[in-house]
């Protein structure tokens, strides 16, 4: 009974609102209409399925028009005056395929923001609804998180499926900055760990709605896997390979701490895998093998280091004993003049300069004939 009086409300509530919508935006452009019309037939009270596929096409076939700006509207006030889970997740995975769609135009949201503002989202209907508020609130985040991505990496991540893709994409990588792309690279990763923090759903829960969420999410998850391999080879060849840069240089220590973040997220996204299993084993090889090398190199300069204070000691050993030198008898023999008579001459302050820069300091030396 419960369940066929939500269902009876959940259609009530469906016509009720296409009916203001209708109203609303009678004196509207025809393809503002058409998006709140698919929006709302997309993102129903009442079933449990994810949205329909058809409607969603509707909505996001606008996304790189002139009308793009009012597809995202029309899904950001759906979500602000909804309070049920059912159409706050379907929205939020409308909205996901719209920024999806329109890679070539969406701009990102300002990050830190809380564009999407669900972080306080609760609907206590039912045990279903409470689980369902739970990936509200981090999938909320999870689309700030990624919307974020396109202004850091100034377009929004396309696949890079193909070869020809994954060069261009290392070609135009490899003309950044060490510490911009460093920066890219670190905010691909915090990415990886805002999705470890996914909600945990008991074993029994099975809702089809979710499934769509773990599927997009898994989507980008391997998009973004692409993007930081392909950043991690080019920091590797500046930061740790021999001849590129000195070892020792400060990117390395900061390369070493976002590969162990990384390798802090393997256990949580293993879960992932099976979807691209090859490219997830070839990631993770990579990471070991880096955060190895770095490793190694940080032992060679501390080596190096040691053997640079040595020398360091052994030359200032050298520049005392020098300075330390005595006045000297020293007696010239010559085969015309030879003579037995000592003069005992003026002393005077020689300077020695000393090419290898051992020492510039006077010696007092006291010259016999």
């Amino acid at each position: 009974m419960t369940k066929l009086k939500s269902l009876i409300i959940g259609k009530v509530k469906d016509k009720a609102s296409i009916g203001k919508v209708r109203l609303f935006h009678s004196f509207s452009s025809k393809a503002v209409k058409n998006i709140h019309l698919a929006l709302l037939k997309s993102t129903t009270h009442t079933c449990h399925k994810p949205p329909d596929s058809n409607y969603v096409s509707d909505v996001i076939s606008y996304s790189n028009s002139r009308h793009g700006p009012a597809a995202f509207a029309a899904v950001m006030w759906r979500l602000r005056v909804t309070k049920d889970a059912f159409v706050a997740t379907k929205s939020l995975i409308v909205f996901h395929k719209l920024i999806k769609s329109s890679r070539d135009n969406f701009q990102g949201l300002d990050r830190g923001r809380n564009n999407l503002k669900l972080n306080d989202f609760s609907d206590v209907s039912s045990n279903l609804t409470i689980e369902l508020s739970r990936w509200v609130k981090w999938y909320a985040l999870y689309l700030d998180r990624l919307s974020w991505i396109s202004k850091v990496l100034g377009s929004f991540p396309n696949l890079l499926e193909s070869s020809k893709e994954k060069s261009i994409e290392k070609d135009c990588v490899s003309s950044y900055k060490t510490g911009f792309i460093m920066r890219q690279t670190e905010s691909l990763v915090s990415f990886f760990e805002h999705i470890c923090t996914r909600p945990e759903t008991p074993p029994l829960f099975q809702n089809k709605i979710v499934d769509e969420i773990r599927e997009l999410v898994i989507q980008d998850y391997f998009t973004v896997v692409r993007l930081v391999m392909i950043r991690l080879q080019v920091l590797s060849e500046r930061l740790i390979k021999p001849g590129i840069e000195a070892v020792g240089d400060s990117g390395s220590n900061d390369l070493r701490l976002v590969l162990l973040r990384i390798e802090e997220c393997k256990k949580s996204l293993s879960g992932l895998f099976w979807r691209c299993r090859r490219l997830a084993e070839d990631f993770w090889c990579m990471v070991e093998i880096l955060k190895a090398e770095t490793v190694i190199n940080d032992r060679a300069m501390v080596e190096f280091s040691g053997s640079v204070q040595t020398t360091v000691n052994d030359d200032e050993e050298m520049v005392e004993l020098a300075c330390s030198v005595q006045t000297e008898w020293v007696i010239f023999s010559d085969s015309e003049s030879a003579t037995d008579e000592v003069v005992n001459c003026d002393s005077e302050w020689v300077t020695f300069d000393d090419p290898m820069g051992l020492t510039n300091e006077p010696v007092r030396f006291s010259l016999y004939t």
